[in-house]
């Protein structure tokens, strides 16, 4: 069948090349013949020889014309009786289908049929073997009528002789049914005494049972009644006990409502020395070089723009007030901070976060009661002596300094247990006067209540005690995501600045350390104030254009079920009008805000189905396209594009 199909192929091929040749040696003598003619037109007597020529090859061209259409209709005829035989070669195929289906139905039948041969030749068989078994018994019958003939004589002597025993048998059964019924009424009498010395047995076993059980209960009461006198003794002998610890007790909770001032002392213990210089009128890009150049002295691989988020996010933490490094374990998270607070002149507190912590007090300290003081922690002491609020003490000495806080491994236990509350007194400075003592108790931790003096009992009254962080106390937090690690809540990602620290480019052999202190002076507060600027059009050259853009990107994330409100809004703004490519260089905001979207957006996204909302997310894609910043885009697709099948977030590669 294949050969058959590549006939009409061939034929093709050979006809079409061979036109072809004819064709091109058709024009080649053309055009040989012709410039000949022009050379040699004085030899008028061969013209007519060429011409004839011509004519006889154009007469061989149409000849060999209408030989290539006979053969294209050939080829036709060819290809049609072609398709009618594969038409017969179908039907013939069919038709052995059904005549092998038809040879195994006969089959099936002449089983069949020699099934019921079998059985009919066995019937004739039992058949056979009747008839033989029924001329036997008629013989036998015959055989047993003249012994019945013979019987029946014997049959009438045998008669009488049954008679005369049914009569005898008569009057022993009379005999019997006598005796029966005096035997019937002796059982009778029987089972009447046996059910009465069953029912006494049975009482006198209830009889000593009951008795049984009531020495039992009578020796459990004895044993039950020694015991609870033994009980009342103790219980009396607890009742003085605590009569007395009561009185104590009472006398201790009388000094507690009267605190001492003395019992705060442990707040009042400095936890850093102040040094004899400070910094003053330090340019910020010369700063944020003397960064640079220090990190890469001390051997590590931090990318600039790294630098210049972390540093934005610090300057805008009245706002977003925690600043979170997350990613993969062991890339710097921790050592960045203390690099960063060294070369900037900022005071360096790390606070290593444990599993238990479920509380404020695990960050601050607590009322012991037993000893009658306040255990403070050295955060709580920090923020004392960095208090530059008017109401703190005169004799604080770190008002005008700048206090970086590091909680690392902060996930470890949950956020919302130990900072939840803290967080959100840090986000409420901005919207309060602290001259106002009200303001003041409502942004500050209380550590103790205080209680109001009672005469009559002899209670003095006693101060409250506060804890306040003002702008000049910075909180970062370190954070690996492992199984073993809390993920962020939505409230701590809507206050936080959450920078992803990715896998190294290249692993490196190298030195690395953190420098030594020896040259190293705090930065003056109102130094650090001077480089913080406001959000606005003056302070953003494309306000407009990043506006536009952000609440364009906002209606698609309602599409999505998380959009973000006003204070997201403020603090992107913010961050990109304090961004050094902007403050300082007068660049584009749009890479600052392809920073946020990375920091703020992104995170909200993590865990949405992919499938559901592809259309949602590949128009987020085209918005985020237009921001222009690769990074961003690389690390948005590879979320988007997750096998997991819903929206990986794993922060960009900075």
């Amino acid at each position: 069948m294949d050969s058959f199909q590549m006939i009409p192929i061939s034929i093709w091929v050979i006809a079409a090349a061979t036109s072809i040749m004819i064709v091109i040696l058709a024009l080649f003598l053309y055009l040989f013949y012709r410039k000949r003619l022009r050379a040699m037109e004085p030899l008028n007597t061969d013209v007519g020889d060429l011409i004839n020529q011509k004519q006889q090859l154009e007469a061989d061209i149409d000849s060999i014309k209408d030989w290539i259409g006979n053969q294209k209709d050939e080829l036709q005829r060819i290809e049609a009786e072609r398709k009618e035989q594969e038409i017969l070669r179908s039907e013939v195929l069919r038709l052995e289908q059904e005549a092998a289906k038809k040879e195994d139905d006969n089959k099936k039948l002449r089983d069949e049929v020699g099934s019921l041969e079998n059985q009919r030749h066995l019937l004739v068989q039992s058949i056979e073997k009747s008839e033989q078994e029924k001329s036997n018994l008629q013989s036998d019958i015959k055989t047993l009528g003249e012994e019945a003939e013979k019987s029946k004589k014997n049959l009438a002597d045998i008669n009488k002789e049954i008679d005369s025993y049914k009569k005898e048998e008569s009057k022993i059964k009379d005999k019997i049914l006598e005796l029966n019924s005096k035997i019937g009424t002796l059982e009778q009498q029987v089972k009447i005494l046996d059910a009465e010395i069953q029912l006494k047995k049975e009482n006198l076993l209830k009889l000593e049972n009951e008795k049984e059980s009531i020495e039992k209960d009578i020796r459990e009461k004895k044993r039950e009644q020694e015991k609870i006198e033994t009980e009342v003794q103790k219980l009396h002998d607890s009742e003085v006990a605590l009569s007395a610890e009561v009185k104590t007790l009472s006398e201790k909770l009388k000094s507690i409502a009267q605190l001492p001032k003395e019992a705060f002392d442990s707040l009042n213990q400095p936890v850093f020395k102040q040094p004899k210089s400070e910094r003053q009128n330090y340019n910020e890009k010369d700063a944020l070089n003397d960064l640079n150049q220090l990190i890469v002295n001390s051997g590590f691989e931090i990318p600039k723009r790294l630098q210049y988020a972390f540093h934005t996010s610090l300057k805008t933490s009245d706002i977003s007030c925690l600043t979170v490094m997350a990613g993969v374990s062991g890339t710097g998270k921790s050592a960045f901070p203390k690099l960063y607070a060294q070369s900037m002149g900022l005071y360096f507190l790390p606070l290593a976060v444990e599993p238990r912590w479920d509380s404020p007090q695990d960050l601050f300290g607590f009322l012991n009661y037993m000893e009658n003081r306040f255990e403070s922690t050295t955060l709580g002491r920090a923020l004392v002596q960095f208090n530059n609020s008017p109401h703190s003490d005169e004799n604080i000495n770190m008002k005008n300094r700048l206090l970086l806080v590091l909680l690392d491994e902060m996930n470890l236990a949950r956020i919302e247990y130990y900072f939840s509350e803290f967080l959100s007194k840090l986000e409420m400075r901005r919207n309060v006067d602290i001259k106002n003592p009200d303001d003041y108790r409502i942004i500050s931790t209380e550590i103790y209540a205080g209680r109001e003096g009672d005469k009559e009992k002899g209670i003095e009254p006693s101060d409250p005690m506060f804890l306040y962080a003002g702008s000049n106390v910075l909180f970062v937090g370190t954070m690996n995501e492992d199984e073993t690690t809390q993920s962020l809540s939505d409230k701590v990602i809507d206050r936080a600045n959450v920078l992803y620290f990715g896998k190294p480019e290249k692993m490196m052999i190298q030195q690395q350390h953190i420098g030594s202190s020896v040259n190293w002076s705090p930065l003056n507060f109102e130094n650090w104030r001077s480089w913080i600027v406001e959000p606005n059009e003056n302070s953003i050259g494309d306000f407009e254009d990043i506006d536009l853009l952000v609440n364009n990107i906002n209606t698609t994330l309602s599409n999505l079920g998380r959009p973000f409100g006003w204070r997201t809004y403020k603090a992107i703004m913010a961050y990109i009008a304090n961004h050094p490519f902007v403050n300082i260089d007068n660049q584009s905001g749009l890479k600052p805000l392809s920073d946020q979207i990375a920091m703020r957006v992104m995170p909200k996204l993590r865990g949405l189905d992919l499938s559901e909302y592809s259309e949602v997310f590949n128009y987020l894609g085209n918005q985020l396209t237009s921001i222009q910043d690769d990074a961003l885009t690389d690390a948005f697709n590879k979320a988007k594009n997750s096998t997991l099948g819903f929206f990986d977030w794993r922060g960009i590669q900075w």
